[in-house]
C-alpha cells in the first residue's frame, strides 16, 4: 500500500523549492556588463529601406565581422537599387568580387541607426542578415545566447516572436535547465489533469526540436513523419514483422525523409537544423504507438492522443520560450533545475480525481441527485 507524503511535509517541500529559486535570482550576476546592452549571437532585428519598406528577421551578431551585410533578395524587397549602387571589393576564398553597398536603417536592442550593408549571396544560408562589429558598439555579445532583445527595446522578445523566429533560443546549459521544468508540465497534465499522450515524455521531445527548429517548421515536419509512417502500416503489417524491425524501418523512413528535405529545401544551415533538432528515434517510436493506439482502441482515439500530443509539445514549447522562464534558465539553472524535480515529486503525491474524470464523471452524479 502506497504512502502518501504528509501535508505539512508537502508544504515545506514547495517553500524550499521556492526558497531555491528566489536564493538563486538574489545571488546572480547581472545580464550587463560594464553598463552595456547584453545580445546573443541571434537576434531580432529590423531593417528598413529608402522608401520606408521595412523587414524584421533573425540576423547573426558576428564580432568577427567589419560590416554588416544583407542577402541580395533581402534587399531587392526592401526597394534598394542595387545596379546603380555603390561597389566595394569583397575578399573570399573564391577572391576578389565587386559587390553593392547600400545605405539603410537598423534597429537592435532599441538603437535606431543608419547602417552601411554590404549585399551578398546569402540564400544558402539560415540568416538573411548579419550585423558586424561596426553596428554592435556598446553591446555585450553574449557567446551561446540568442534571442536576449527585440528591435524596439532591449528585452527578450515574447515566447510567440521567439517561436516564429525559427531560430535557436536557448543555450545549451539553458535548455538542460528547463528539462525538469518541461517533465513538471507532464506530471501535471497526467497526474491532476489526466491527459493521456503518445508516450510519456515524448510531448518533451518534440518541444526541445522545435524550440531549435521553430513552430512551423517543426509542426509542419512531424506531421508528415506521422502520416509517412502511418501510411507505410499496411505494408509493414503484411510483411509480419517484429516489433524490432518495425521500429528499424521506421527509423529508415524517418531519417530518409529529412534526408530529401535538406536536398529538396535549398536552405542549408535550417536544413541542418531540423535534421538534428527533430528526434529520430523518437518520431519513430510515437508513430509505431500510434499504430497501437489505433489497433486496440480505434483511429478516434488514436487521432485525439496524437493530437494532444502535438498540443502538449506546443504548450510546452511557449512555456520553455517565455522570457521569465528564459531568464530563470539563464540566470539560475540549477537552483530552477533543483526547484522542479521537487516540485515534480510533490505533484506527484496527489491521488485525487483527475480533471477528466470529474468531466467524465458529471453526468453520473447529477443523474445521482436527481434520483
Amino acid at each position: 500500500m502506497s504512502r502518501r507524503i504528509p501535508a505539512f511535509a508537502q508544504t515545506v517541500l514547495a517553500v524550499a523549492a521556492l526558497v531555491l529559486v528566489a536564493a538563486g535570482l538574489l545571488l546572480s550576476p547581472g545580464d550587463r556588463q560594464d553598463g552595456r546592452t547584453a545580445v546573443g549571437e541571434r537576434e531580432l532585428v529590423r531593417i528598413s529601406g529608402p522608401d520606408g519598406a521595412t523587414v524584421e528577421a533573425v540576423a547573426v551578431l558576428d564580432s568577427g565581422a567589419t560590416s554588416s551585410s544583407i542577402d541580395e533578395s533581402l534587399a531587392k524587397e526592401l526597394g534598394f537599387d542595387l545596379e546603380n549602387a555603390e561597389t566595394v571589393t569583397v575578399r573570399s576564398a573564391l577572391g576578389r568580387e565587386e559587390r553593392p553597398v547600400v545605405t539603410g536603417g537598423l534597429q537592435l536592442a532599441g538603437r535606431v541607426s543608419a547602417t552601411r550593408l554590404t549585399v551578398n549571396d546569402r540564400e544558402e544560408l539560415d540568416t538573411k542578415i548579419l550585423v558586424g562589429r561596426k553596428d554592435m558598439s556598446g553591446l555585450q555579445l553574449a557567446v551561446g545566447k540568442r534571442l536576449l532583445t527585440q528591435p524596439g527595446e532591449p528585452r527578450a522578445p515574447s515566447a510567440l516572436s521567439s517561436i516564429l523566429a525559427q531560430s535557436p533560443a536557448l543555450s545549451a546549459v539553458g535548455l538542460l535547465a528547463l528539462l525538469p521544468l518541461a517533465a513538471l508540465v507532464i506530471v501535471l497534465l497526467r497526474v491532476v489533469v489526466g491527459l493521456g499522450t503518445l508516450g510519456t515524455f515524448s510531448p518533451v521531445l518534440l518541444a526541445v526540436a522545435y524550440t531549435q527548429a521553430g513552430v512551423v517548421a517543426g509542426v509542419i515536419l512531424t506531421v508528415l513523419l506521422f502520416a509517412l509512417g502511418f501510411a507505410a502500416q499496411p505494408l509493414l503489417r503484411q510483411w509480419r514483422l517484429p516489433r524490432v524491425a518495425r521500429l528499424g524501418v521506421l527509423v529508415g523512413m524517418v531519417a530518409a525523409m529529412l534526408i530529401a528535405i535538406q536536398e529538396l529545401a535549398g536552405v542549408q544551415g535550417a536544413a541542418d537544423t531540423w535534421g538534428t533538432a527533430l528526434p529520430v528515434v523518437i518520431t519513430a517510436v510515437i508513430v509505431e504507438r500510434l499504430w497501437e493506439s489505433w489497433d486496440l482502441d480505434g483511429a478516434r482515439t488514436a487521432l485525439t492522443e496524437a493530437g494532444t500530443t502535438l498540443a502538449v509539445a506546443l504548450l510546452v514549447t511557449a512555456i520553455l520560450l517565455a522570457p521569465v522562464v528564459r531568464s530563470l534558465a539563464e540566470a539560475v539553472p540549477f537552483h530552477l533545475a533543483a526547484a522542479c524535480t521537487i516540485w515534480a515529486a510533490v505533484a506527484g503525491t496527489y491521488r485525487g480525481l483527475r480533471m477528466t474524470e470529474l468531466v467524465r464523471f458529471a453526468p453520473a452524479a447529477r443523474t445521482r441527485e436527481a434520483v
